[in-house]
């Protein structure tokens, strides 16, 4: 038997499509899984109320690992699921004015106070994920318009670095942009928050967020300098260290991370 937490009046509204228990959203078959390993997968689904079509995203951890288990003991003092994680996540990011989905419930089941398994469901975000904007776009982009997109990605990640935020998983695909009705000005979010960390202080954490996130960079559509742009205005102008040191660190800790893996393409 699992529980189900519902945030403001979601709870009336999955009723309506007989999801409330914990098993009805754990085993629910609708929708497309767009993502899966043998940890967790993720399913897209809509729920149409009259002519009104909500999109969500529901991630199942279905083997959480004890590691991770520990993981968010260590960041929360408590045996938290992996979905309370990413829950709780979400809404610190949304309270400091950082944009990612938002959490509409999460579930978990537990078997001697541990995790057994977990989910978590979302509105769809209503941004592009980066890398799709990329894929069609980038050939077409002035410079000045490419930098404008650079520049931005640095200074939102600084912003998350601010509120002592670490993400482990910060790649490119995990950040997702909305283009601003005047100019090429963009706001940006980014999600895959289960494995975030807060109250991290430790700047060697800063880059190896930022050298996962120089990883993703491909080299087809970011040059050298373009990738120095980024740590650039990452640094901005109050930046405590020399930010050629920095950029020597990030591209060290990319480079340990392409020697074990080749990075997603897209």
């Amino acid at each position: 038997m699992g529980t189900v937490v519902f945030a403001d009046s979601w709870s009336d509204f999955f009723a309506e499509f007989g999801l409330a228990l914990f098993a009805e959203f754990f085993e629910y078959s609708g929708g497309e899984i767009v993502d899966v390993n043998s940890r967790r997968n993720v399913v897209k689904f809509s729920l149409n109320r009259g002519t009104q079509k909500t999109v969500f995203f529901m991630k199942r951890f279905v083997r959480p690992h004890f590691k991770d288990m520990v993981f968010a003991w260590r960041s929360f003092g408590h045996w938290f699921s992996q979905a309370r994680c990413e829950w709780e996540n979400a809404r610190f990011l949304l309270d400091n004015d950082i944009k990612t989905y938002s959490p509409v419930c999460y579930g978990q089941e537990t078997r001697f106070g541990l995790e057994s398994k977990s989910i978590i469901v979302t509105e769809q975000l209503q941004f592009q994920c980066l890398t799709d904007f990329i894929a069609r776009n980038w050939s077409n982009l002035q410079a000045g318009q490419k930098e404008a997109v650079v520049r931005g990605v640095g200074c939102f990640v600084r912003r998350i670095h601010e509120l002592q935020v670490s993400l482990p998983d910060l790649h490119i695909w995990h950040i997702f942009l909305r283009q601003r009705q005047a100019g090429h000005e963009y706001d940006f979010a980014v999600i895959d928050l289960h494995r975030m960390s807060r109250d991290v202080t430790d700047t060697r954490k800063r880059i190896n967020n930022l050298g996962r996130l120089y990883h993703s960079l491909l080299d087809k559509y970011f040059d050298f300098g373009l990738k120095r742009l980024l740590i650039e205005s990452y640094a901005g102008n109050d930046w405590p260290y020399d930010v050629g040191t920095l950029l020597a660190c990030v591209r060290k800790q990319a480079a340990a991370i392409s020697a074990r893996r080749n990075p997603k393409a897209y």
